[in-house]
């Protein structure tokens, strides 16, 4: 951790509530906020699903979320960090990021969030071409990073669970964060 500062590093699959949940606590406590997903795509020029889709696809996305951790490795302040689903179960980046501060696994079941993608209806559907498969992309993440919960939970220092409302979740994190922000 760089000098005496303190960051809560946020993991968990996808739709768990990482970077809604961190930039609403991370106001709250009044602490800068980063999300190593949007430091990724403007490094990488990222501005749509389907760009981000590839770059997911041929490494480039991950390898700019590594240099965002990184990056925020060396930062000299407190801070709110969520990281993408990813990061969390890359090797070269769990070592850094338990150095880097507390490690908060934001846990929220997959019907939960599976229910939310169906509500909101932003979705990303894919059409296998022989068999007409209709696949919907972040249904797809959260099924496949849910296969990793023990790896997130192996990784944490703390876990939140998240199957409540928005309000109720930032109130769960600050509750967490705010002791060990000023203790010592």
């Amino acid at each position: 951790m760089a000098g005496n500062h303190k960051k809560f590093i946020l993991t968990g699959i996808p739709d768990c509530g990482k970077s809604t949940l961190g930039q609403r606590a991370a106001d709250i406590l009044q602490l800068p906020f980063y999300d190593t997903d949007i430091m990724a795509c403007e490094q990488l020029g990222i501005r749509n699903i389907v760009d981000q889709f590839r770059a997911s696809f041929n490494g480039s996305i991950i390898t700019a979320q590594w240099e965002a951790v990184d990056e925020l490795a060396r930062l000299d302040s407190d801070a709110v960090i969520a990281t993408g689903a990813e990061v969390a179960l890359q090797p070269v980046c769990t070592g850094r990021l338990r150095r880097m501060g507390t490690i908060i696994h934001i846990r929220r079941s997959q019907e939960t969030i599976l229910a939310a993608i169906v509500k909101d209806g932003k979705q990303l559907v894919l059409h296998e071409k022989t068999s007409g498969t209709k696949i919907v992309m972040r249904e797809q993440a959260v099924k496949l990073f849910s296969e990793e919960l023990p790896q997130y939970e192996s990784l944490a220092d703390l876990t939140m669970e998240n199957d409540g409302s928005e309000d109720e979740g930032v109130e769960k994190l600050v509750a967490l964060i705010k002791p060990l922000l000023y203790w010592p």
